[in-house]
């Protein structure tokens, strides 16, 4: 079999070569549609003999051995893999490891990377029979836009926008658990909108500050390091809802507006209710519809004259498809993931105890009831999440106590949110 070279699409591969990407496990069991998608975000990779590959840098890919032998270093002894055998048609890593590591022992060995989180993905939309583009209502051309989206974020062409550097390198320094504060806060120093978003954190009112701190350092000791590394996360997160589209700035910008005030409700709902972290709230809360980011991008770039119900049924559609490859792009876990797959629907009820994609649902429900009259919005007595979180019943304006008592925290963290940083014009 003829491979294509190290970034080649297997796309370009003839139909011989996709028969084999259908015996690969588990990826074989995909409907022919959703391989071939998965197979267009696919890319080969050439090791040399000796040469060493590490489950912790490949733990984003499945990994499958197409040409030589190598030695896999998992638990117990080294295992030899040779290609064209049933081991080779298994992932190389299992995913559940990252100590795992494996070593080319013939002169040369290609491996076949396919997208792990895109896979899940495909899974989940097999498995829940998810819509036809051509059952939508739309003419010939709005239909053609929204296969394209469709088909980008499937085959991987979708542009996923970068986790901001700033978190990037908060994450990876935290990965030491001596890591001293004086590190975080060079870091945190990178960004302006970062650095200042942490000073006016830990000088709030949100966390208790009796007296004012002046560094970083001070500030990163009054918050906490858990408490640190998910506020930058979450202060750096704006830089990711901008669009260079003119037509669409509007509509981004509407989209943050939106995020902050779910995301502020979710942490004031969290630091009244037990079990839960109001940091984590707050992040989830402002990534629960940055599936549209991409989306919006992409129709900026390719189509920026699609009409604003087209584009709504277009975003309507993929949000949680193209959300979840965000939230797995960007290694932040299956609880983020969930919320952005779950939150938009009022009677999930997976379990007993409430979970953070009930406390942003709640949030989401509560931000529509105050914007508006909305006829087709469900009673708040009609939705689990209400109930599991053990809130009061609302007043005859649609209000929550746990709400209104919480107006002046709501306010600052979204000033909080807002103050970090340009905004887009």
């Amino acid at each position: 079999m003829t491979l294509p070279d190290r970034g080649t699409p297997l796309m370009s591969l003839n139909a011989s070569s996709k028969a084999m990407l259908r015996q690969l496990l588990p990826i074989g069991e995909l409907a022919p549609e959703r391989l071939d998608g998965l197979a267009h975000a696919a890319r080969t990779i050439e090791l040399a003999r000796r040469e060493r590959l590490e489950a912790a840098h490949e733990h984003r890919w499945l990994l499958y051995l197409l040409e030589g032998k190598i030695q896999l270093f998992a638990s117990g002894s080294p295992v030899t893999i040779q290609a064209d055998t049933e081991r080779a048609r298994r992932p190389l890593f299992s995913g559940a490891s990252l100590q795992e590591h494996l070593v080319a022992v013939t002169e040369t060995v290609r491996l076949l990377r396919l997208d792990r989180n895109l896979y899940e993905v495909l899974r989940k939309e097999q498995r829940d029979s998810g819509y036809e583009v051509q059952d939508l209502d739309l003419g010939d051309a709005e239909g053609e836009v929204l296969a394209q989206v469709y088909a980008a974020s499937r085959g991987g062409e979708l542009v996923l926008p970068a986790l901001p550097e700033v978190a990037v390198r908060i994450q990876g320094a935290l990965k030491d658990p001596n890591v001293e504060v004086e590190r975080l806060a060079r870091i945190a120093a990178m960004d302006l909108g970062v650095s200042g978003g942490l000073l006016r954190a830990a000088n709030s009112a949100l966390y208790g500050g009796s007296r004012p701190v002046a560094t970083l350092g001070e500030a990163i000791i009054r918050l906490g390091i858990n408490v640190t590394r998910r506020l930058v996360v979450t202060i750096a997160m704006q830089q990711v809802f901008r669009t260079e589209s003119a037509a669409l700035q509007r509509r981004m910008r509407a989209l943050w507006d939106r995020s902050v005030q779910v995301s502020a409700l979710s942490f004031v709902i969290a630091r009244r209710c037990p079990g839960f972290d109001p940091e984590e709230a707050l992040l989830a809360g402002l990534l629960h519809d940055v599936g549209v980011v991409p989306i919006l991008d992409h129709l900026g770039r390719h189509h920026p004259g699609v009409d604003a119900r087209d584009l709504d049924i277009i975003v309507d559609k993929l949000r949680g498809l193209v959300g979840e490859l965000v939230i797995g792009y960007w290694g932040l876990g299956d609880q983020f993931r969930r919320v952005v797959r779950e939150s938009m629907e009022w009677r999930r009820d997976p379990g007993h105890r409430p979970d953070y994609c009930d406390l942003v649902l709640v949030a989401r429900l509560y931000h529509l009831h105050q914007s508006g009259p909305r006829p087709d919005l469900p009673p708040y007595g009609e939705i689990p999440a209400f109930h599991k979180l053990g809130l009061d019943v609302p007043d005859e304006d649609q209000e929550l106590d746990i709400i209104k008592e919480a107006r002046q925290e709501i306010r600052d963290v979204m000033a909080l949110l807002n103050a970090s940083g340009a905004r887009n014009k």
